[in-house]
């Protein structure tokens, strides 16, 4: 039995119409590529306000808001479905 690891995968969608921007940055320069996004602070809460304004999170791998849906299926879906089928196949041989 094989033990692998969970693989995590981000994509940063568009935003809609109402929705209010915020920003982010990506970093491909570690071992596992970062996603840090930044969400001001609200006034209205006062001038005392402990709210965290940076929340960074690691991935497999990050696609932007310009990837295509067939780009990102051939890097995660494609391989697993690839996997699968070729392990029912080997069962199926060995049964």
């Amino acid at each position: 039995m094989v033990k692998e690891t969970i693989r995590v995968y981000a994509r940063v969608k568009p935003l809609g119409r109402r929705q209010q921007a915020g920003s982010y940055s990506v970093d491909n320069e570690e071992p596992l590529p970062s996603l840090e996004i930044t969400v001001p602070r609200d006034l209205g809460d006062g001038f005392i306000n402990n709210k965290r304004e940076s929340y960074k999170f690691k991935f497999q791998k990050i696609f932007d808001q310009e990837a295509k849906q067939d780009v990102i299926f051939d890097s995660i879906a494609k391989p697993v479905a690839e996997w699968k089928t070729s392990e029912i196949s080997e069962e199926t041989c060995l049964y």
